[in-house]
Protein backbone atom coordinates (compact mmCIF):
# COMPACT_ATOMS: atom_id res chain seq x y z
CA UNK A 1 0.00 0.00 0.00
CA UNK A 2 1.43 3.48 -1.05
CA UNK A 3 0.36 6.63 0.53
CA UNK A 4 -0.20 9.94 -1.27
CA UNK A 5 -0.28 13.54 0.87
CA UNK A 6 -2.75 16.21 -0.92
CA UNK A 7 0.29 19.13 -1.01
CA UNK A 8 -2.22 21.70 -3.40
CA UNK A 9 -5.51 23.37 -2.33
CA UNK A 10 -8.89 22.61 -4.51
CA UNK A 11 -7.64 18.89 -5.29
CA UNK A 12 -10.19 16.40 -4.92
CA UNK A 13 -9.64 12.58 -4.98
CA UNK A 14 -9.66 11.80 -8.69
CA UNK A 15 -7.37 14.66 -9.39
CA UNK A 16 -4.90 13.33 -6.85
CA UNK A 17 -5.44 9.22 -8.41
CA UNK A 18 -4.62 11.13 -11.72
CA UNK A 19 -1.59 13.17 -10.66
CA UNK A 20 0.09 9.75 -9.15
CA UNK A 21 -0.99 7.19 -12.16
CA UNK A 22 -1.76 9.78 -14.94
CA UNK A 23 -4.65 7.63 -15.66
CA UNK A 24 -8.11 6.78 -14.24
CA UNK A 25 -8.39 2.70 -13.95
CA UNK A 26 -11.78 1.53 -13.85
CA UNK A 27 -13.14 1.00 -10.19
CA UNK A 28 -9.96 2.41 -8.56
CA UNK A 29 -11.68 5.34 -6.57
CA UNK A 30 -14.01 2.56 -5.44
CA UNK A 31 -11.19 0.90 -3.82
CA UNK A 32 -9.28 3.97 -2.61
CA UNK A 33 -12.62 5.32 -0.94
CA UNK A 34 -13.11 1.50 0.98
CA UNK A 35 -9.29 2.26 2.16
CA UNK A 36 -9.82 5.49 3.28
CA UNK A 37 -13.17 5.90 4.70
CA UNK A 38 -13.25 9.52 6.18
CA UNK A 39 -12.80 10.90 2.50
CA UNK A 40 -15.16 11.51 -0.08
CA UNK A 41 -15.31 11.36 -3.98
CA UNK A 42 -16.69 14.58 -4.99
CA UNK A 43 -15.20 17.25 -2.12
CA UNK A 44 -12.23 19.07 -2.08
CA UNK A 45 -9.61 17.34 -0.14
CA UNK A 46 -7.70 19.77 2.78
CA UNK A 47 -4.07 20.24 2.36
CA UNK A 48 -2.18 17.10 4.11
CA UNK A 49 -4.64 14.97 3.45
CA UNK A 50 -2.94 11.85 3.66
CA UNK A 51 -4.50 9.04 1.57
CA UNK A 52 -3.77 5.32 1.42
CA UNK A 53 -3.63 3.94 -1.95
CA UNK A 54 -3.69 0.31 -3.31
CA UNK A 55 -0.64 -0.77 -5.23
CA UNK A 56 -2.43 -3.40 -7.90
CA UNK A 57 -4.07 -1.46 -10.28
CA UNK A 58 -7.34 -3.06 -11.85
CA UNK A 59 -7.07 -4.52 -15.06
CA UNK A 60 -9.24 -2.44 -17.37
CA UNK A 61 -10.71 -4.91 -19.64
CA UNK A 62 -10.94 -3.33 -23.75
CA UNK A 63 -14.83 -4.94 -24.09
CA UNK A 64 -17.71 -2.46 -24.37
CA UNK A 65 -21.13 -2.67 -24.10
CA UNK A 66 -23.04 -1.59 -26.99
CA UNK A 67 -26.67 -0.75 -26.89
CA UNK A 68 -28.56 -0.51 -29.64
CA UNK A 69 -31.81 1.29 -29.49
CA UNK A 70 -33.52 -0.22 -33.06
CA UNK A 71 -32.46 -3.81 -32.64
Amino acid sequence: MATETVGMEGMTLSQVIWKRFRRQPLGYIERVLELNPGISAGIILSVGTVIKLPLDLPTETAETEVVRLWD
